[in-house]
């Protein structure tokens, strides 16, 4: 579970800990930002000819269409995030030894689509602190992350099948690690040479359970109880709701797929209620429901991102919202509820799919230049919003 916050802090530190440096998420309050780094300089710029519109990654095309990431090609960038990097291309694999010694990295984006992590493509990043891996990942390769000094948390999404051996050995400061029950393989020596704080977080019985077991780590199934930075509930059924953050003052929450082998399956409504510094939510494949004015009122927040998996938002779920400029649903979104996007003033794209019942007023109050991709009943809307 991640959570961003404006002032510097080190992991360790509960809810105060700060996570902008941990490369868990996006980053999204700098997105805007970041497109405009990446963007050839105007010639008015001070900036040296060498950095404008450098290449950061050798990307290879496959026979199927898709393609991998062979090498970083900047030793010094510290940023990266590879689908960006890749524009229109599928990225499925990440070569052995690509990112070997990249000493700056401090934060990666892993890519979706990608499946296979190679043997050895980032020993040696010690600059790096945190990373997710996407649950389409079918194997992190042999030494793929060893000899990360600064690694300090890892999380893998549900999906990810096999840990290579040695994949996070002697990553000296890594005192906690997210297992999915989907993992079923793992290497010889996969943590050796790490803490002895370190804690793997999982669900019961699963492998990674027998695995710390019988390697004598730590196992943690019950800390979604008490976790730093959000109020969760155990439901009836297993899963997970967002009640509420405990930090108020965060600017960037991630809500991932699940948390010790719990899905996150819920916000409550009004979870996060007029929050008055909130800029940018990411919200996992797991979460189904996002309940009635779960964000209604967060003024400052103009990044969304929702995941496949979402059924429906509910009613002013982002109402007053009048930061947020477009919304793309993902496919299976069921229904948008009443005055869900209501007063969002800055609001002039939205996208779902074609089959999203839209209930009444659900963008009233909108731009003027909207428009609304999609959606059953869309029309029902104020008369200035354009259909397409």
């Amino acid at each position: 579970m991640l959570i961003r916050r404006r002032t510097p802090m080190q992991y360790g530190d509960g809810a105060q800990q700060h996570l902008a440096q941990d490369g868990f998420s996006a980053s999204v309050r700098g997105a805007q930002e970041k497109h405009a780094e990446r963007m050839p300089a105007p010639a008015s710029s001070v900036q040296p000819a060498a950095f404008v519109g450098r290449r950061v990654l050798d990307i290879a095309d496959n026979a199927d269409g898709t393609a991998t990431v062979v090498r970083c090609m900047d030793p010094l960038a510290e940023d990266i995030d590879i689908q960006f990097e890749a524009g229109v291309r599928t990225i499925t694999a990440i070569a052995p030894k690509a990112f070997e010694g990249c000493t700056a990295l401090r934060r990666v984006i892993l890519p979706e689509t990608l499946r296979l992590i190679g043997e050895m493509s980032f020993t040696g990043c010690t600059g790096l602190e945190g990373v997710v891996i996407p649950g389409s990942v079918q194997k992190v390769g042999t030494l793929a992350f060893a000899k990360c000094t600064g690694l300090r948390r890892v999380r893998l999404e549900p999906g990810v099948q096999s840990l290579g051996p040695s994949c996070f050995s002697k990553c000296i400061r890594l005192t906690r690690v997210d297992i999915p029950a989907s993992v079923q393989a793992f290497g010889g020596g996969v943590f050796f040479g790490c803490p002895k704080a370190l804690t793997l977080c999982g669900g019961a019985g699963t492998m990674a359970e027998k695995y710390a077991k019988f390697n004598a780590v730590a196992y943690d199934t019950q800390s979604f109880k008490e976790d730093a930075q959000l109020v969760l509930a155990e439901e009836t059924d297993g899963t997970l709701t967002v009640l509420a953050p405990r930090d108020t003052q965060c600017t960037v929450i991630e809500i991932p797929s699940e948390l010790c082998g719990r899905r996150i399956a819920r916000i409550a409504p009004k979870a996060f209620f007029a929050s008055s510094t909130l800029e940018a939510l990411i919200i996992g494949s797991g979460v189904m429901e996002i309940g009635e004015n779960a964000f209604f009122g967060c003024r400052r927040l103009a990044l969304l991102s929702l995941s496949r998996g979402l059924e429906r938002i509910g009613e002013g779920a982002f109402a007053g919202c009048d930061s947020l400029t477009q919304v793309t649903m993902p496919l299976g979104t069921g229904s948008v509820g009443r005055m869900a996007f209501f007063g969002c003033s800055a609001l002039s794209f939205v996208k779902m799919p074609p089959t999203t019942k839209v209930e009444d007023m659900a963008f009233d109050g909108c731009s003027a230049q909207l428009r609304v991709f999609g959606g059953v009943n869309a029309g029902r809307m104020a008369s200035n919003t354009g259909l397409v």
